[in-house]
């Protein structure tokens, strides 16, 4: 997946996080196809350190907005961390199985487009109610 304008947020420190993102799902697909196993374990170990830091940006922002559903948005939060941190864990072990690194960037990717959605309706919300 590629970044793309229509994945823009509105918010240049979300949408850095998210092409860091896309950048480490292309380098953990890219490693898999050259079975690059070491570099798979340190793109994980990555992507599992940008996730933890972009998801506390995420709930930073849905606090702010008082968001309805910013308990269910952390718990899938802490459902994928959980997961990932397992898979970075099995990697380590040389268990990287190309099923589980197209999960991770299958729920990323989907994860990615649906923040990116919201956070711009969040955004617009915002500019539409400033005189």
């Amino acid at each position: 997946m590629e970044w793309t304008s229509q994945l823009a947020t509105g918010d240049d420190s979300v949408d850095a996080q998210h092409r860091a993102l896309l950048d480490c799902l292309n380098d953990l697909r890219r490693a898999m196809k050259e079975n690059r196993t070491l570099f798979a374990v340190y793109t994980l170990t990555r992507l599992k350190h940008h996730v933890r830091d972009h998801f506390a940006t995420e709930e930073a922002m849905l606090r702010k907005t008082t968001s309805a559903s910013l308990q269910e948005h952390v718990r899938i939060h802490e459902q994928f961390r959980t997961q990932l941190t397992d898979f970075q864990v099995k990697s380590i072990h040389g268990d990287v199985s190309m099923q589980t690194v197209d999960y991770v960037i299958a729920w990323l990717e989907q994860h990615i487009a649906g923040v990116s959605a919201m956070f711009s309706a969040v955004t617009a919300d915002k500019k539409s109610a400033q005189p």
